[in-house]
C-alpha cells in the first residue's frame, strides 16, 4: 500500500540504502520507531532534514547546489 513521504508514493519504489551503525544506535532507532509509531526510514529522513536545518545558510545553499547538480 502507498506509505511514502508523498501521498500515493510506495516505499518499495524508493532507492534502498544499507548503513552500518553501532549496536546502541540501532537499538535507539528501533526504540524511536516504536515510540513514535513511525517507520525507521521516516525517522532517518526527518533526522537528516533536522541536521540540514541546523547548518549555516551558506552550507545549506552549497548542499542544495550539490543536490541540484546531480
Amino acid at each position: 500500500p502507498p506509505a511514502g513521504a508523498v501521498p500515493g508514493e510506495r516505499v518499495s519504489d524508493y532507492p534502498q540504502l544499507s548503513v552500518r551503525v553501532p549496536p546502541d544506535m540501532k537499538l535507539k532507532l528501533d526504540a524511536l520507531s516504536k515510540l513514535q509509531s513511525k517507520p525507521q526510514w521516516r525517522i532517518m529522513s526527518e533526522s537528516i532534514e533536522c541536521l540540514i536545518r541546523s547548518l549555516p545558510e551558506s552550507d545549506q545553499r552549497a548542499l542544495e547546489e550539490l543536490v541540484t547538480r546531480r
